[in-house]
């Protein structure tokens, strides 16, 4: 196969799922894996990168209020590890949630965002999965196990083994949407979780219904999100199941950070007096109260593109590096 090319879609086709819906969630991963099996791959060749567009929603909370924020998230992943990889996010809209009042002021629609991620050696960062390493990985169940489980183990805040093996697994779900065969096998594994379940009708990042396989969480419920006909996948959200109430103590902004938020401001046109005259009483430590309330969307993204790419996008003004350690 040339580089850049695809790999072979599997025999079978969509055709040949079975007609009814799926009984519970083993067995909608089970037809989501027969999906994912007959699609094609994509293989990146040398320089070439993986380009994913997502859009995605997110709850952002402040003092008693909270809104949800409609951003898109594109990113170019190096086929080569040892090259930097770009993400770049947008906001494109926000929306209030029933019972929390949203909070005042504007907020940018038009602001891009970079995130330049560079490996600090030559070789590429190893304690980071990047698509270079998944697109070489084998698709034996046994074999991927293992790296879902080595995954997990660095999530080390998350005090259950469950539910750090589900967050492993749909981390590497999502990253491998470039090639279905691999998705597929990952399938396998996130049906062994424990306390799994079947959700009937759940709404994407990109308002499309599908159907989902979900692990509650306390608070939470952490949904993979898949078209209800076909069963590909469409995405993951994470959504709060009861209100929560969390309080706080906010820092103290700088000086420093304040003439930055002003410049920005004006940068976008807004009118710098109004807004350093909004960030006053941020310039004290104080106490906050952080509302959740039941249905809010904590983080949802839906992947909407995937393809091959000869380079990344020039970079946008407003773009920050990160190092990645070897």
């Amino acid at each position: 196969m040339p580089p850049g090319g695809r790999e072979p879609a599997g025999s079978g086709g969509v055709a040949s799922l079975l007609a009814a819906p799926p009984a519970n969630a083993q067995d909608l991963l089970k037809l989501a894996a027969r999906a994912a099996a007959t699609e094609p791959g994509l293989r990146p060749g040398p320089g070439q990168y993986v380009h994913i567009g997502m859009r995605t929603v997110s709850y952002r909370a402040g003092d008693r209020k909270g809104m949800q924020v409609t951003a898109t998230e594109e990113r170019w992943t190096p086929a080569d590890g040892a090259k930097p990889w770009l993400q770049r996010e947008q906001t494109i809209g926000t929306s209030p949630v029933p019972g929390v009042p949203m909070p005042e002021g504007s907020w940018s629609t038009t602001q891009i965002v970079d995130t330049l991620y560079e490996p600090s050696c030559d070789t590429g960062a190893k304690n980071v999965v990047t698509q270079e390493q998944m697109g070489t990985w084998p698709t034996d169940v046994e074999w991927l196990r293992a790296r879902v489980q080595e995954e997990a183990a660095k999530a080390t805040a998350v005090p259950e083994q469950r539910q750090r093996v589900w967050g492993a697994a749909g981390t590497l779900i999502r990253s491998s949407v470039f090639r279905p065969s691999l998705t597929a096998a990952l399938y396998q594994i996130a049906a062994e979780v424990d306390g799994i379940a079947l959700v009937p009708d759940a709404v994407d990042a990109a308002g499309r219904h599908g159907i989902a396989v979900a692990l509650e969480d306390g608070d939470t419920r952490s949904e993979l999100i898949f078209d209800k006909q076909t069963y590909r996948y469409f995405g993951e959200r994470t959504v709060a199941t009861r209100d929560k109430t969390t309080q706080l103590t906010a820092p103290a902004l700088s000086k420093s950070t304040v003439d930055r938020m002003v410049r920005d401001a004006v940068a976008k046109g807004e009118n710098g007096e109004e807004v350093r005259k909004s960030l006053l009483p941020d310039m004290k430590a104080r106490k906050l109260t952080l509302l959740t309330p039941k249905g809010a969307v904590i983080g949802s993204s839906a992947v909407v593109e995937v393809g091959l790419v000869e380079a990344m996008p020039p970079l946008s003004e407003n773009v920050s590096r990160m190092k990645i350690p070897c």
